[in-house]
Parts: C-alpha cells; structure tokens; sequence
C-alpha cells in the first residue's frame, strides 16, 4: 500500500437526540430538516449552511486540539512513541521524504461541506517519521505494535488497529503483503483513531518479501527505507479563529441527524 494513503481520515456518529418530530426532504442543491420546536414553532435548516461535514461528527471534531495546536500534539505523540521503541530497539529515525510538501506537516481546509456548501474544517498531516531499520522477528513486531498502542491509548487516540490483519480483507493482504501468515508478511500498517485525530503505522521489511514487488510499491526508489517503521499523525479540527462562528453556525443544527452526503466534497 502506498504510504500516503496511510494517513487515514476520522469521523464517527453520535448526536444527542431532541424532543421534536423530524421530517427530511431535499431538493436539488441540498437537503433541508424541518422540525417542531418546543415553542411550537416548525423551523426548517438548510444544510448547505451546516459548518461542519456530512461524514464527521461534530463533538468529535470539537475535542481535537485546535488547528494551531496540531503540530505540538503530533510532535509530542510522536516523538514519544519514537522514545519508547528506541529504548527497546535501539532505533535511530530521520524524517521521511516529503515529496515537496512542507516537513513539518501541512494544511488542508475542507472546502465542502457535502452538502454544496462550505465547511470550516481544516485537516493536518503531519510528515512522516521513519526508523532507519526494523527487528526483524515476528514477535518483536508483535510487541511494536503493543507500544504503540500504550503511547495512542494514553493520548486518547486508542488502539493501534492493523488494517493489514483484517479477516474480512485476507485474502487481498495475503496477495499484497506475500503470505497468508500474519509472521512472515513484509508489511503491516494500521491507524489508531480517537476525536478525529489519528496516528498511522506502517512496519515495513522488504527481506520478506519474495515476489521482489515490495521495493517499487513502497517507493525505495524516492528515498522511503525498506526496513523501517513508519508514523505520522493527522487530526481534522477547528482554527481558534473560527471556533465562536463555528458554534453560531452549527446550533440550529444540534440535535438533528446529519442527512447522507449529496457532493463529493
């Protein structure tokens, strides 16, 4: 798997009901709710003004750290988990390349909304930081994991969960990562997921690998190691900017089930 695609994105439901009778309809542009208040009054949103996202809860969003925290939350999360497998492993790290993006992480401003309108979300990928090598036993790597995930459980993010250990996606990573054994695959990655932040892991050894691919798809050739474990944080969040509009925008909002996506942004 490529590594950029690594950096996963968040999002989760949970919405806090209200006493009132919802009634969803649509129209071309956008979706709008109608709803009784408890004054009696029928009130109705058009959701092309929601400031959030369709496929992202809102507390979620609000409990990240604010956008101009991000990078001292990733580096603090990091650069932890980075100290806990040194003391273990002896690891030494430098900063994966950065295919001309800024090193210290960049941001990226969710545009829309999914409902034809603009959101004030903005997501931050950190760059990524990489082992100059990695244990080579199958428990070891076992055992890396298990500190990753005390390092993500202690900053609320939980645990570290292997999409490459999937039962439901087998087959798929048996063809890609060269075994149906968990032991002997060259790659295993994963993300662990808490309040729309995440930390993604890759642990990476071509020496596994007997097909020869493993090289060209992780992209040694653009400088990734091919033995190396490989972290970077990402958070979707509000700007302390924008955070009192957010909250103004979003209250006619509280309460109400966010309808399915009607745009792809």
């Amino acid at each position: 798997m490529d590594r950029q695609a690594l950096k996963a994105r968040a999002g989760a439901a949970m919405i806090g009901a209200l006493s009132i009778a919802i009634m969803l309809t649509s129209c071309a542009s956008s979706p709008k709710t109608t709803y009784r208040a408890d004054s009696g009054e029928a009130v109705t949103v058009d959701w092309a003004a929601y400031p959030g996202h369709a496929g992202m809860d809102a507390g979620d969003v609000l409990r990240a750290p604010p956008a101009e925290e991000t990078r001292a939350v990733s580096a603090r999360i990091l650069g932890e988990i980075e100290a806990r497998l040194s003391d273990e492993f002896a690891l030494a790290w430098e900063d994966g390349p950065t295919d001309g993006h800024v090193g210290e992480g960049e941001f990226y401003p969710q545009e829309g909304n999914g409902y034809g309108g603009r959101s004030l979300y903005v997501t931050f990928n950190s760059a990524a930081r990489e082992s100059l090598s990695i244990p080579s036993r199958a428990e070891d790597w076992n055992r890396i994991v298990e500190i990753i995930t005390d390092v993500t459980q202690a900053h609320g993010l939980g645990s570290l969960k292997l999409d490459s250990l999937d039962s439901e996606r087998a087959a798929e990573n048996a063809e890609r990562s060269g075994s149906e054994n968990p032991d002997e695959q060259w790659q295993w990655f994963g993300t662990a997921n808490g309040d729309s932040q995440w930390v993604a892991v890759s642990l990476i050894n071509i020496d596994r690998d007997e097909s020869g691919k493993a090289a060209g798809e992780i992209g040694v050739e653009t400088g990734w190691n091919a033995r190396s474990i490989n972290i970077s944080y990402g958070a979707t969040t509000v700007g302390i900017g924008d955070r009192d509009a957010f909250l103004k925008r979003i209250e006619p909002y509280e309460g109400l089930t966010r309808p399915d996506a009607t745009t792809s942004d």
